[in-house]
This record gives structure tokens, sequence and C-alpha cells, in this order.
């Protein structure tokens, strides 16, 4: 970064973002200069211009009085950014092609500042590919972490089949995000893990119209919210079996919830680092089960999740600080 002594970091987010805020103030307060880009602003609201040479990519974004020298970019958060939707009366088609133009041209630009050796929290492409839960769960048994028994299938007797050999003990997921978003009427339902009961054998034939994510039930002593962030590891226990209602899924009973930190054994500490190494990752938050057995058992991974009401909920888990620690000084804090 030629020209440039201090540094100076990009979250790239969405408007009423709860992590940003306490990360900035961490940034501001290690002297590093920061700059916040809302997404889904660009093009309408903010100004790219951008030039390659033989030196790489120059120019600058222009957005709510901030002027942004590609250049100076030592680090770029990649916390959760929101697509443009093209507004104006324009065809599906048409509004299609505005917004992947956009999206392409600004996020591909960004990703080339790599190679002027800007620092990526975490890289597009290894975001979306470790998003794959089917390649996250091959990927934690081939590490050394338990994974339980996993069906995902748009054969209805499939799903008989795995009912039966799991005992009844199965439980629904979704594939991806577990979310139905409802544009028109502006809501958001959330879909649960849920048990799957003998009289949801009765009908099957909804199986065929997607595919459908089913795993056998592990039992649960406590279960585990782990986040890395570079180097740093961090690891809750989630207290939920006492809940009826938050026992399957503890998002659906969060008052009913208790936090305590967790010591995480040496060697699984270690696997979770070479799992989020596979992805290429310097953030990632998962999701494990200690049974009562007391053995580790991995369920997901969120490669942009959330994170900061751990904190809320434990001061003592610096997990902002650590944000901060690895966007102001990569080279001592990245994986």
């Amino acid at each position: 970064m030629t020209g440039y002594s201090m540094k100076h970091v990009l979250i790239l987010t969405r408007s009423q973002d709860s992590h940003t805020p306490p990360v900035v103030e961490g940034l501001q307060h290690r002297g590093v200069r920061v700059s916040i880009l809302h997404t889904a602003d660009f093009p309408e609201a903010a100004l790219l211009n951008a030039q390659i040479g033989h030196g790489g990519w120059t120019g600058s974004l222009t957005y709510q009085d901030q002027h942004i020298p590609l250049e100076s970019l030592t680090s770029i958060w990649r916390r959760r950014p929101e697509k443009y939707k093209a507004s104006g009366n324009y065809t599906a088609g048409e509004k299609a092609f505005i917004e992947e133009e956009a999206d392409r041209a600004l996020i591909g630009m960004l990703e080339s500042l790599v190679l002027q050796e800007t620092f990526w929290v975490s890289r597009t492409h290894s975001v979306r590919r470790a998003d794959l839960k089917a390649l996250q769960l091959s990927a934690a048994h081939h590490v050394g972490i338990r994974v339980p028994q996993t069906l995902i299938t748009n054969d209805p007797e499939a799903v008989a089949d795995f009912y039966e050999h799991c005992q009844g003990n199965v439980v629904l997921k979704a594939v991806a995000q577990g979310t139905i978003k409802d544009e028109e009427e502006q809501i958001e339902r959330f879909i649960y893990t849920s048990q799957v009961a003998k009289d949801h054998l009765a009908d099957l034939a909804g199986v065929r119209i997607t595919a459908h994510f089913l795993q056998e039930y592990i039992p649960k002593q406590i279960e585990l919210r782990v986040v890395v962030i570079g180097r740093q590891i961090f690891a809750a226990e989630i207290h939920s079996q006492h809940s009826e209602r938050a026992k399957i899924d503890f998002r659906r009973g969060y008052s009913d919830l208790q936090y305590h930190i967790h010591a995480l054994p040496n060697e699984i500490t270690a696997n979770i680092f070479k799992l989020v190494n596979y992805f290429d990752l310097q953030f990632s938050s998962m999701d494990l089960i200690l049974t009562p057995q007391g053995e580790y058992v991995f369920l997901d991974l969120n490669p942009n999740g959330q994170y900061y009401w751990l904190q809320l909920r434990l001061p003592e888990l610096h997990l902002a600080e650590a944000m901060a620690d690895v966007l102001a000084s990569p080279k001592e804090y990245r994986l």
C-alpha cells in the first residue's frame, strides 16, 4: 500500500448491523481508519472509479461523505454484505442483469486487491464454498470430528428407510439458510430444526418437491457455539435441555437459555482450526453438541455468522476485540 502509512479497513455490510459498531470502536481505538459501505447502496448511492495499471487497481469509492482510495485499503471485512436491488421501471431480466453487473464489478475489483496485499475476512469464494452444508460435514469428518448420520434426498422411500434405521430419532433441517422471505409482504419466516414424527411418514409426497436434509437426533448434554477469529478461538456453552421449546433448536427459546464459558480439549481445538483452514476462512461461527457421554459432535458452521450476542451475555468473550485485532494486525493474528 505504497504512499499510505495509516492502516485502513473497509467493512462491507448492511444497514442496522449490530456487529459493526463495536468492531469500528475497537479499530479506531487501535488507530485504524475505518470506512463502511452498505453494499446494497451501490451503484445508486455510491460512486466507484477504478482503473488497472502496472501496479494493479487504483481509484476510489465515494459513499456517504467518505472518500475511500482503493490502494489505501489494508483489510476488508466481508460482514454480511447485501446485494443491490435495482429500482426503476425495468423488466425482470433487465433488473437481474443490472444487479449482477453491479455485484460482480464491485466484489471482483475489491477481491483483486488481495494481489496488492489487502487482507480479507473472509474472501468471497471461501465464504460461498464454506456455506455448502454437505461439504461442511464431509470436511469435519475428514479432520476427525464426529458428525451425525445424515441423509440428503428427495426420495420418499429413502426418508422412510432412514427413519427406521435411526429408530425414529430423526430431525429435519434446512440445507441452506433456513429462512423464507416474502418481499411483497416484507416478512421473513424461519425454518427451525424439527423432530420427524411417525405420523409424518404417512404422506411423504412433498419430499419430491426439493432436497431434504435429515439427521439422526443426537442427545445433548450441552450445545456449544464455537467462534474462530483468525488464530483466536472462543467457545460458549448453551444450556437448552431444560426447556421444551429450546431443546431441539435453541433459537426457538432464547429467553430460556443459560450460558457459560467452555474450555475445549486440545484435540478438538486443533481439529476445528484444521476445518477452518480447509475452507480458507479467517472467521467461522459453528455449532457443536457435547453428548451425555462427553463426545463432541459437529453440526454446522456459518462462515459469516452472528456472534456478538454471545459477548453481550458473556462479556469475558472478547469477540469484537478479536475481530478488531485480526483486521488491524493480520500478520500477527491471521490464520
